[in-house]
């Protein structure tokens, strides 16, 4: 594809997107459990159980909401049934994403709107080329599982690959 040649092929960035995509999967599976919350600071995957007990409580009664506490949990569950099947453990693959991104850091700014640059960072052929390229053997698995997941979720709610 000819946009593809507009998009660095530098290593350090290269690798920097190996990150984003693991930290994109990540948000993405946050914003899924917690579509009201606003902000997600403090928020994992590896810390989501202890996070849908404190949104359901009240900040000043400490009173536990719990059809909504239900709400969140299921919405987690049906998601991680969903990823399950693509080869998605919460327990392998949780601090496996976090490792990533502290190993590969993340994209240190967003590429300008419908640039070459943002195409080619929302077109899995080329994103999954990457991961090819940058990842170690004994990574490729489990980095691919990421990314299929992140393919997924993007199909299911219809927005682009990463999320900015």
């Amino acid at each position: 594809m000819l946009f593809l040649s507009a998009v660095p092929t530098d290593s350090r960035k290269l690798e920097r997107l190996v990150g984003e995509i693991a930290f994109q999967l990540e948000r993405r599976i946050l914003f899924h459990v917690f579509p009201g919350q606003a902000r997600l600071y403090g928020f994992t995957v590896l810390n989501i159980h202890e996070k849908i007990i404190q949104v359901s409580r009240h900040p000043l009664t400490g009173k536990v909401d719990e059809a909504y506490r239900y709400q969140l949990s299921q919405r987690h569950m049906e998601l991680m049934n969903k990823l399950h099947a693509l080869g998605y453990s919460a327990t392998l693959h949780g601090p496996f994403a976090e490792y990533i991104v502290n190993t590969y850091g993340i994209l240190k700014q967003r590429p300008d709107p419908y640039s070459a640059e943002e195409l080619g960072y929302n077109n899995p052929e080329f994103l999954r080329n990457v991961i090819i390229k940058i990842a170690p053997s004994k990574l490729l698995k489990d980095m691919l599982c990421l990314f299929s997941c992140l393919c997924f979720m993007a199909r299911q709610d219809g927005k682009p690959l990463f999320l900015w």
